[in-house]
């Protein structure tokens, strides 16, 4: 996200949270605990997500999915696949990332897509770069006849937020550029998965020399499930 995007983003992130739950909110669903073990190891499923907009619980839907598998530190197979969202893709979504009416009329619905995604993911830890917008989108799209997407799930935002906390600029052009990352083909799904897939191993590593040798310590010291949920809430 560079320059105004990234300023939208943290515009969004700085609201308070709103409503009761069950009223303005969406409901996550429950997720697979995180594995125990040597934390560049783990089977990651990276994944990004391209949308109509910013406001999955005002009806905005999932456009194109991207993800890389990564099995010790290697990208071992990609997914990618445009989606129809049912609903029209607005001028400043395609200004954005590019994808037109014209490029999802055929594509496959929402439901399918997401199952598809699902499928693709078994047994990996979820990882997406400002996840609680990626997994908002996901529990949204229960409501388009999804499957939920239970996998337990990590956000390279928050552990560079740990590992850096006076950074201002998180944002994904922010720390591939100061880690030296080139990102190809940016604001396309898959394109932006595979940048922060190569971001994921950097942090991971830092992580492990931090005193993160496994993700449920990373998790903790990050309060990743309580950070993603607060800010899933604010999309």
């Amino acid at each position: 996200m560079a320059g105004g995007v990234w300023q939208a983003w943290r515009a969004i992130l700085a609201r308070p949270l709103v409503g009761p739950l069950g009223v303005d909110r969406l409901a996550l669903p429950r997720r697979d605990p995180l594995p125990d073990g040597p934390i560049e190891f783990q089977p990651y499923v990276v994944f990004d997500l391209e949308t109509t907009g910013l406001h999955p619980r005002h009806g905005d839907a999932i456009v194109q999915i991207g993800a890389v598998r990564l099995d010790s530190g290697v990208e071992t197979v990609a997914f990618n696949t445009l989606v129809n969202p049912g609903r029209p893709i607005p001028a400043a979504s395609t200004r954005y990332h590019g994808i037109t009416d014209a490029m999802v009329a055929r594509a496959p619905p929402v439901a399918e897509a997401v199952a598809a995604f699902r499928d693709f993911c078994a047994g990996a830890v979820l990882v997406a770069h400002n996840a609680g917008f990626d997994l908002a989108c996901l529990a949204a799209a229960i409501g388009q006849g999804a499957p939920p997407v239970t996998n337990p799930a990590l956000c390279s935002m928050q552990v560079a937020g740990w590992l850096d906390p006076r950074e201002p600029d998180l944002s994904l052009d922010g720390l591939c550029g100061r880690a030296g990352l080139v990102i190809e083909e940016r604001h396309k799904a898959l394109g932006d998965a595979r940048a922060t897939a190569a971001l994921w191993l950097n942090l991971i590593q830092r992580a492990a020399a931090r005193g993160a040798p496994d993700l449920p310590t990373l998790a903790r010291l990050t309060r990743m499930d309580q950070r993603i949920a607060e800010s899933a809430q604010r999309f």
